[in-house]
């Protein structure tokens, strides 16, 4: 029973009011952070993470690389044809899965490259490792196209 004057009933109408006015909020608020993970979520599934990078890429639909390679200045025909079957054979090789074998041929070819880029021609003992290399690599020389290449130029300029 009511008295006059008595305004109970009316303060639990403005507390049930603010009540639900509070569990509104929290509901909109705890959509908002919903959408915010949801949002963080599709980020993190649409994200591209590049580690290395050897030669051309491209990221995305349609797309299309033209790379242009130019050789270095070597003292003679051999040594820039070699130079030319370093740099292919080397953009091939970074297509394809990194492992020690792939690391240590890529890195005597960048060595190489490096030295005949710099020096004009590469010295006999460099020739004569690669060599050796790419004998021990048949599998990776004969999945790239260039591999053919570049093991006939090492061969000419080691006199094989």
């Amino acid at each position: 029973m009511t008295m006059p004057g008595d305004d109970s009933a009316q303060r639990d109408a403005e507390r049930r009011e603010a009540d639900r006015q509070d569990a509104d909020r929290r509901d909109a608020a705890q959509r908002e952070a919903d959408r915010r993970d949801a949002a963080r979520r599709d980020r993190a599934q649409r994200s591209v993470q590049i580690s290395g990078v050897t030669g051309s890429v491209s990221v995305g639909d349609h797309n299309t690389v033209h790379s242009t390679y130019h050789a270095g200045a070597a003292d003679d025909e051999a040594h820039r044809q070699l130079l030319e079957a370093i740099v292919a054979f080397r953009a091939g090789l970074a297509q394809l899965v990194v492992n020690d074998r792939t690391r240590a041929l890529d890195g005597e070819l960048a060595d190489t490259e490096d030295e005949i880029r710099t020096a004009g021609r590469a010295e006999p003992g460099r020739l004569a490792r690669l060599g050796r290399l790419l004998a021990g690599a048949t599998s990776l020389t004969s999945l790239l196209a260039s591999g053919e290449t570049l093991v006939q130029r090492v061969h000419d300029l080691i006199g094989r």
